[in-house]
């Protein structure tokens, strides 16, 4: 794991997510990631802005972890990541400018931190 680069509220602990950061702001990102295949939701980290996010319903339980910017751990996307037990942080800040798509990521709920990660 890597450098620190951010904070939530982790949503549950115990359970920890990497991938390639991706953000989704509209319908028409989840669409892009249902046409490009199967597997690239597994590798995801979805970061979002709402914590409402239902136009991630087709990939949620697919993804490899949530990072949303507002909310709590009790905004309904906090509730669907319990649900399907998706690694998820909520009202993230980050220190500094926000990792690119495609940046490797971990989520570590124990410790609510996001870290670059080389190896991802």
């Amino acid at each position: 794991m890597g450098d620190v680069v951010g904070r939530g509220s982790p949503v549950f602990s115990g359970i920890s997510g990497q991938g390639r950061l991706m953000r989704f702001d509209t319908p028409d990102d989840v669409i892009a990631v249902l046409d490009a295949g199967d597997d690239v939701a597994l590798e995801t980290v979805a970061l979002v802005k709402d914590a409402g996010a239902t136009f991630l319903a087709p990939i949620e339980a697919d993804l490899a972890g949530i990072l949303c910017r507002s909310g709590d751990i009790e905004s309904h996307l906090a509730i669907i990541s319990r649900d399907f037990q998706i690694p998820c942080l909520m009202g993230v800040v980050f220190d500094g400018e926000e990792p690119a798509d495609g940046t490797p990521v971990v989520i570590d709920t124990d410790a609510g931190t996001i870290s670059f990660d080389g190896a991802a």
